[in-house]
């Protein structure tokens, strides 16, 4: 169960304090308060979108992140191009890839429904997309200013990235293969059969078995992002009890 506590107070001058995104399993809830912190910011985007942060650290992240004045959909294409995919559905781990993510229905395949596709305006930036998508940063931001269950189109296509993004000394292109062979060397297999009688076929894959290629990629954003040792910590081991005690499987 994801949970935040905003307040906010009546006064000329807008004050909001708010928690993080607090994640418990149901034995846990009498302690949910146990070590609450507030921390007072003025961050919404959208006019809409407050930023459940809890700390300081939390907001020198986002005060970094959001110092970048391009976004992602600046890589993006109004025509057939490299495809980047992503699962809209998300609870621990978001699920990004430069290909398309195995489907069938009836012995044939197409894209899932529940994956959106990009098209981009070069391989190299679909595989960037794909690993800025697939980060525990990525999954950070789109903590603090969603539903914690659907990844919108427009939280990816506003992501902020360094105008550096191709400039980093390891090759992005190279990052998302890895990460891209990971996820799938450790997907599982699926097939179910519906009420309406068709065969789906799918993989379902697990993010927590492939952090290690995720924290690899995880490091590579740091530096382009400017993140201290402090701050890449804290993005490394995000939520990391609920996200690694959990399969992070979906299909």
């Amino acid at each position: 169960m994801p949970v935040s506590i905003l307040l906010s107070t009546p006064s000329p001058k807008q004050q909001l304090f708010t928690t993080n995104i607090r994640r418990f399993y149901a034995d846990e809830k009498a302690d949910f308060l146990a070590g609450i912190s507030y921390c007072y910011h003025r961050i919404i985007i959208d006019n809409h979108r407050i930023g459940k942060f809890g700390d300081r650290t939390e907001i020198r992240i986002y005060d970094k992140v959001s110092s970048f004045k391009i976004c992602l959909g600046t890589l993006a294409l109004n025509a057939e191009g490299v495809t980047l995919y992503y699962q809209e559905a998300c609870r621990y781990w978001a699920k990004a890839a430069d290909r398309r993510p195995y489907f069938r229905k009836n012995g044939k395949e197409s894209v899932p429904s529940h994956w959106r596709s990009v098209p981009m305006m070069s391989r190299e930036a679909a595989a960037f997309a794909a690993c800025v998508l697939n980060s525990s940063l990525f999954y950070w931001y789109y903590s603090a200013f969603s539903d914690c269950e659907h990844i919108n189109d427009k939280l990816v296509r506003r992501f902020p990235i360094p105008l550096i993004w191709n400039k980093s000394k390891h090759n992005w292109i190279t990052l998302c293969e890895d990460l891209m062979d990971s996820l799938d060397t450790n997907s599982k297999k699926k097939q179910v059969s519906t009420k309406q009688g068709h065969i789906i076929e799918y993989n379902e894959i697990s993010g927590s078995s492939s952090k290690e290629k995720i924290d690899i990629i995880e490091k590579e954003l740091a530096k382009i992002y400017g993140l201290s040792a402090t701050e890449l910590d804290f993005i490394v081991n995000y939520d990391i009890k609920y996200r690694m005690g959990s399969t992070g499987t979906e299909p």
